[in-house]
């Protein structure tokens, strides 16, 4: 890889400001005479790689662009390659954005059989990145606890990566007939589902609720339960921690 791109693109941190950022570095590099692996980066956040030799163009987040990627990837690749970079996206790491450029541009002439070039680096961080995201997805639909506010269930999680858009169909399926928001804290992100229709996405503060006000019968229940159940001489904290580590379990009532 090439540590001293000629060109910069900076976007937010989004997965739809991702997706622009990688139509506008296509866009770039047919513009190239001559295009060396690494010419282009892609910054995500105010995370800015100051380089004195390097362009940089400020990306603004377009929808179109976006799906226009989105479709591209979908009709040149498989649906395999297709879900992983998705699940690379959702990832925290800095380097997401280059990982899934250098993914794209190695795997548009290939098609297919991109999922199979485990030499390339590209190919193999999209594939860490994605493991990382789905097993902390897997995680994430057994340790979200809703409480019921009466009108809609309401969850609040602090997931390292972005495991909202993952988890989407799971809770679906599970909950097709009630109102329900997840809250993801770090990232001012809701999914927020109607009954008995799709869900949704909503950005900002206006879903952070204090449940410590809320008085839940069925949370209490469960407490209750969770702790009638545990045999006392049978208790193994460090086990415990490794089945459960200790940050998945602020926003779990048991263990409040």
């Amino acid at each position: 890889m090439n540590n001293y791109p000629s060109l910069i693109l900076q976007c937010e941190d989004s997965i739809e400001g991702i997706l622009t950022a990688i139509y506008d570095a296509f866009v770039e590099k047919n513009k190239m005479h001559s295009y060396q692996d690494g010419d282009i980066s892609i910054a995500i956040g105010d995370n800015l790689n100051v380089n004195l030799f390097a362009r940089e163009i400020q990306v603004k987040t377009d929808l179109e662009k976006a799906q226009k990627t989105l479709s591209t990837i979908q009709s040149r690749l498989s649906y395999r390659a297709y879900k992983n970079i998705m699940s690379a996206l959702c990832h925290f790491s800095l380097d997401r954005g280059d990982a899934a450029l250098g993914y794209l541009i190695k795997g548009f002439p290939m098609g297919a059989k991109v999922t199979e070039a485990l030499s390339d680096p590209y190919v193999m961080r999209i594939m860490e990145l994605s493991r990382k995201v789905d097993n902390e997805a897997h995680l994430f639909c057994g340790f979200v606890r809703f409480h019921d506010l009466g009108k809609f269930l309401y969850s609040e999680v602090e997931p390292k990566c972005n495991v909202l858009p993952q988890v989407m169909e799971y809770f679906e399926d599970r909950f097709p007939n009630e109102h329900y928001v997840i809250y993801d804290l770090r990232r001012k992100m809701a999914l927020v589902h109607p009954a008995y229709k799709n869900s949704f996405f909503v950005y900002g503060d206006e879903w952070n609720v204090d449940v410590s006000k809320q008085q839940d019968h069925f949370e209490t229940l469960w407490t209750e339960y969770f702790e009638h159940i545990a045999i006392k001489e049978r208790k193994n904290p460090r086990c415990q921690r490794n089945l459960l580590p200790k940050w998945y379990r602020k926003n779990m009532v048991e263990f409040k």
